[in-house]
């Protein structure tokens, strides 16, 4: 005789040994999708800044002339307010501290707004300089204009000598580190772009004034910040010791796979690259 409607289940045994499977897949998946998600925001953080900067750029070439040459010859409260007033996102006054307390304002800021209290450059010292691989200058980079915020919750900070615009593109949030996170950007005039960008010092009037992205860290590392570069002969020479001899710095751009796309693809550089050629992924540690 059969006996019907009798149930099979699982046992308790088997319950468990599933449940950790699951657990070891989540423990192994979980922080890589976390990192990928992280290094992402990111990526598209800096490509929307990016983008606002050039567009700044063509715009002050359009209606002021040359965007270098207009950037170093306006008075440096102006080039603050012209470049903000043009930001995609909108801006906001943060504050206009003094050069000497920028790096406590800084550092007040990020802690105030639940990330670490800024990178060690905001506070420099002894171990400061250790941890950047050398001696290096105590001041932070943009350490003599106002500070601004936008919609978008960057932070922007300025240089009077150079006009470099430093921007942490995630705002008060981690990790609050030199070129993973704050970038630094440089206003050139034509001759300028000619000798950094496609060392052509010879056919300057082939090129255009432009704002090129530069290795922060670096040009913090060697104290560059106050560092002009100066002309030898009519003609600017790169190397020379000045704050543009870290520009252009196209890293975040060159080495990440084209934004929404898992196939191979060409970066802006012209670099072959797919999704797991990302930049953050390379640089930042989370764990």
């Amino acid at each position: 005789m059969k006996i019907f409607g009798k149930k099979s289940a699982f046992t308790l045994s088997e319950i468990l040994i599933t449940l950790g499977v699951i657990g070891t897949i989540s423990a192994m998946t979980i922080p890589t999708l976390a990192y990928n998600y992280r290094s992402k925001v990111l990526e598209e953080q800096y490509r929307t800044t990016y983008s606002d900067i050039r567009e700044i750029g063509s715009r002050l070439n359009y209606d002021k002339g040359d965007v270098g040459t207009y950037a170093n010859k306006t008075d440096f409260g102006v080039w603050q307010r012209d470049f903000m007033a043009m930001l995609n996102g909108g801006n906001n006054l943060f504050e206009t501290p003094t050069p000497g307390n920028i790096k406590q304002k800084l550092k007040d800021f990020y802690k105030d707004g639940g990330g670490s209290p800024g990178p060690y450059y905001f506070h420099m010292g002894t171990r400061g300089r250790e941890e950047a691989g050398g001696a290096g200058g105590t001041n932070y980079l943009c350490d003599n204009g106002s500070i601004w915020t936008d919609s978008r919750g960057r932070v922007w900070t300025f240089n009077d000598e150079n006009r470099i615009i430093c921007v942490d593109i995630n705002g008060s949030a981690n990790p609050n580190t030199y070129n993973i996170d704050i970038f630094s950007f440089v206003p050139m005039d034509a001759e300028m772009v000619a000798t950094w960008v496609y060392n052509d010092p010879d056919n300057p009037e082939n090129y255009s004034g432009a704002i090129i992205p530069c290795d922060i860290e670096q040009q913090h590392r060697h104290d560059l910040g106050n560092t002009k570069p100066t002309k030898t002969d009519g003609k600017y020479e790169k190397g020379t010791g000045s704050a543009l001899d870290y520009c252009p710095f196209f890293e975040p751009i060159e080495n990440i796979a084209p934004m929404n796309s898992y196939k191979p693809g060409k970066s802006s550089r012209n670099k072959t690259v797919t999704a797991n050629d990302n930049y953050w992924k390379a640089y930042i540690d989370y764990k």
